[in-house]
């Protein structure tokens, strides 16, 4: 017999449900639920660790002649840059993340998705102030390296540089922005209080490891990242 009504699927699952029930509720754990006491952490890894490495993937995976997100994650090159922005980003997230880590690489590499970059790479001015700017910002209050994450944000101002058809709400200001030396591109974005508040045009070691991935990236993706120019 042939079922001509199955559907392909991933493997990948995850529920995650806050055990705040007013009466009984169904065993959902038994299908492998997470009942929690709050959700907020597992949104934080979320958006920290599977949202970011989306971000970093598409940016950079652009930069090398990528499509998809499988071609990417498969590029060692891009793999090690995902598993740097891990090393910084899973301290910012209060829950565990070793498995959901491991669990995101075998997602990633799935060629059955299709997930194109460049549809991750659209919205970048709403998408990177949660997925990479609020833990950036918790590791420079602690004096902590950024230097992954300032990668990724490099990675975008190179997309904007690149693109003839901005695809974002603030795109003509972005372009605007972008213009001149990987410097003046730096500062000129970093300006944008819409997406890096009042704060992050000042802070140093952001603008320092920026421009330095910003020059790198712009003089050859490849070689940066083979090299791993502007990694601390």
């Amino acid at each position: 017999f042939e079922d001509r009504g199955a559907v392909v699927a991933e493997p990948f699952r995850q529920w995650v449900i806050e055990d705040r029930f007013a009466a009984e509720r169904p065993a959902w754990e038994a299908g492998g639920a997470e009942l929690v006491g709050d959700v907020a952490p597992y949104e934080l890894m979320k958006l920290r660790l599977l949202n970011a490495a989306h971000s970093t993937l598409a940016y950079l995976g652009r930069l090398l002649g990528h499509d998809y997100v499988h071609q990417a994650i498969g590029d060692r090159r891009l793999r090690a840059a995902v598993e740097r922005l891990w090393a910084e980003a899973a301290p910012t997230v209060p829950v565990p993340t070793a498995d959901y880590r491991r669990a995101l690489i075998e997602r990633f590499a799935n060629p059955a998705l299709n997930h194109r970059l460049l549809q991750i790479a659209m919205d970048g001015s709403q998408k990177l102030p949660q997925r990479v700017l609020a833990g950036l910002r918790e590791r420079l209050a602690r004096g902590e390296p950024i230097d992954a994450l300032a990668l990724t944000v490099a990675g975008w101002m190179r997309f904007i540089v690149l693109s003839d058809s901005l695809d974002d709400p603030l795109g003509a200001e972005l372009k605007r922005r972008a213009r001149g030396t990987p410097a003046e591109v730096v500062s000129g974005v970093l300006g944008l209080a819409a997406v890096f508040g009042a704060d992050l045009a000042g802070a140093k070691p952001l603008v320092a490891a920026t421009t330095r991935w910003l020059e790198a990236l712009t003089a050859s993706p490849a070689a940066a990242l083979e090299k791993g120019v502007g990694h601390a």
